[in-house]
């Protein structure tokens, strides 16, 4: 489908009239405006600077996609999907994750192949390539009616000149590394070195210029060492090249679902504490849960679970840290409810500059205390992506307002 007739048919619709912003806004929970609130996309920075790029009277439609590979079949064959999703900023972030609201759009699909007429060796460039080439056939129309505007009727019966701008990539980690054009043991956001990877350490973030000039070097050169050091792939057209007023690495969003449950919970700090504390331990205190309405108990403990989901990573974090007391040691313990407190305020609907900066101490408290890891032989380095990630969700929120507007749970 073609996007600005999507977007038009978004601002058009009678439906959403009480869930429609046109302009950024600037919130703060006291009178004095100390303390910045930062919720909708609209109460963001992104919004506030890219507004400022435009002519007077123009209206910014901040357009979020999301794609995420699904299976058609289950129990024969392999028959996949990739769909592409968008909706926009413009509308509050309740609505859009209301299927029954009719506030994202399915805009078309992305083209799943094996590439088995390539090399083996070229699956992986081929595949980038044909990512790239298929979503710049889909973006197309965004290049002019981002950069000149578009005339279109709004709810409330105005006609306005509204610039479709990319703000927002919602998917996964694998995905977020496909649309930054690097490899996936390098960030898609800022450029950290591999010995800084597990620091908390804020890096010089990617530039589109100094990328765009990285890859067209190198489509020259084929040795060109600017090109491996930040781990790029080879793609020489990305889609992004000339969408106006975007830059692509600060779209890329931080992802509750997969960075924080299941990865930085489930895949680290749970298997962690099992290394410590022992599978038949940590079952009994589970077992031994006294139980309360609303907390699940798990009665056969943890670590005969086989199948976990974003509803059991919730559940166990409820009652992990409590659990975990007189089990692991008081560092061990620190490190848990560090963790913990983090991936609770990254899930706030809504944040200040208090809650922002206590959620800023929760990560370096665990930066502080992780090295009981390494005493214990547990760990040997933390230099994982998903550790890393940590690092960008403040200034992200401050950018494009609280994590639960563009979460991966929804798409899927």
């Amino acid at each position: 489908r073609d996007l600005v007739e999507c977007v038009e048919e978004l601002l058009g619709n009678p439906a959403l009239r009480d869930a429609m912003a046109y302009a950024p806004e600037r919130a703060y929970a006291n009178a004095k405006g100390e303390n910045r609130i930062y919720d909708e996309m609209w109460t963001g920075d992104w919004w506030w600077e890219t507004q400022g790029k435009l002519p007077e009277g123009a209206v910014v439609a901040p357009v979020i996609l999301s794609s995420d590979k699904t299976m058609l079949s289950v129990f024969s064959g392999d028959k996949k999907v990739w769909p592409i999703y968008l909706t926009i900023g413009n509308i509050s972030k309740d609505i859009r994750r209301q299927v029954s609201a009719h506030a994202t759009i399915l805009i078309g699909y992305l083209p799943v192949s094996k590439l088995e007429c390539f090399q083996k060796k070229s699956w992986s460039d081929a595949g980038h390539h044909l990512f790239h080439f298929a979503m710049s056939s889909l973006l197309h129309s965004l290049v002019n009616a981002g950069r000149q505007g578009k005339p279109m009727v709004c709810i409330d019966g105005f006609v306005c000149r509204v610039h479709l701008i990319l703000a927002a990539y919602i998917a996964n980690f694998p995905k977020q590394c496909l649309v930054a054009c690097n490899k996936e043991s390098h960030c898609p956001c800022c450029l950290v070195e591999s010995q800084d990877r597990g620091e908390l350490k804020e890096c010089t973030r990617c530039s589109m210029v100094d990328t765009l000039r990285t890859l067209q070097r190198k489509q020259i050169n084929k040795q060109l060492q600017k090109f491996n050091i930040e781990g790029l792939c080879p793609v020489y057209k990305p889609f992004w090249k000339d969408l106006p007023f975007t830059n692509i690495f600060a779209c890329i969003t931080p992802d509750i679902l997969h960075q924080l449950h299941k990865g930085i919970f489930h895949d680290h700090l749970v298997q962690w504490c099992l290394s410590i504390v022992g599978e038949k331990e940590m079952d009994k205190h589970f077992q031994g849960m006294s139980r309360y309405p609303g907390l699940r108990h798990f009665k056969k403990g943890i670590s005969t679970v086989s199948q976990w989901t974003g509803t059991e990573h919730k559940e166990m974090e409820w009652v992990f840290v409590g659990l975990l007391s007189g089990a692991a040691e008081d560092n061990v313990l620190v490190v848990a409810r560090s963790l913990l407190d983090f991936i609770y305020y990254a899930q706030f609907q809504q944040h200040t500059d208090k809650t922002l900066a206590s959620m800023q101490d929760s990560l370096s408290l665990f930066h502080v205390h992780k090295d009981i890891l390494i005493k214990l032989g547990i760990r040997n380095h933390f230099k994982v992506p998903k550790i890393h990630s940590l690092v960008h969700y403040v200034s992200s929120i401050r950018v494009l307002g609280s994590t639960d507007g563009y979460n991966t749970e929804y798409p899927e």
